[in-house]
């Protein structure tokens, strides 16, 4: 396995772990660091990561959604997507990862729209989130939104109305961001 498939795989194999397991904010918490290792390698692969755990965790805090008896049946939906995912990059076959993470998409607007009680969706809402963290990591606002996928509308928006990535962005040059980068990369 190459190195961009190696690392993409051990990433979307905690994921789903993760999920298999309901760990939501450990979704949560490794999509965070997902984003800081994508914004590093400027990668829409490793972005695409970041964004699935955040919508999982999204979902396993849907008490509405995980108590529901069609979830089970959801989940595994879900899992199998991921699943050809990674048997994808064991190929390293980032056009049938890229299917795969499609499949994954298609399969949970279905679920979205079947549970949902909001207009936006939970993608494009994890993509507006994980693209804020990928600004808040030192990208600027239209790159955050290309490589997280999300609208830079939507982006800029969601970005005044929290106003939290200006107020820490001021506070640390961009030295001082990659340096932490590096050694949230490096371990």
């Amino acid at each position: 396995m190459e190195k961009q498939a190696y690392e993409l795989h051990r990433e979307l194999e905690k994921t789903l772990k993760f999920f298999s397991k309901n760990e939501a904010m450990r979704l949560r918490e490794h999509s965070n660091a997902i984003m800081r290792h994508a914004v590093l390698l400027n990668s829409r692969h490793m972005a695409q990561i970041s964004v699935v755990s955040y919508v999982l965790h999204k979902l396993l805090t849907k008490e509405h959604i995980v108590r529901h008896e069609r979830w089970k049946r959801n989940k595994v939906s879900l899992s199998d997507a991921i699943q050809s995912a990674l048997v994808a990059l064991e190929r390293n076959e980032l056009g049938e990862f890229e299917q795969s993470m499609d499949s994954f998409a298609q399969r949970l607007k279905k679920i979205d729209n079947f549970f949902s009680r909001f207009m936006q969706g939970l993608m494009e809402k994890a993509r507006v989130k994980c693209a804020s963290d990928a600004y808040f990591f030192g990208m600027s606002l239209s790159s955050a939104a290309e490589l997280a996928g999300a609208d830079r509308k939507k982006l800029q928006e969601f970005v005044g109305a929290t106003g939290v990535h200006d107020k820490e962005r001021s506070m640390k040059g961009i030295a001082e961001r990659l340096k932490e980068l590096k050694a949230a990369i490096e371990g």
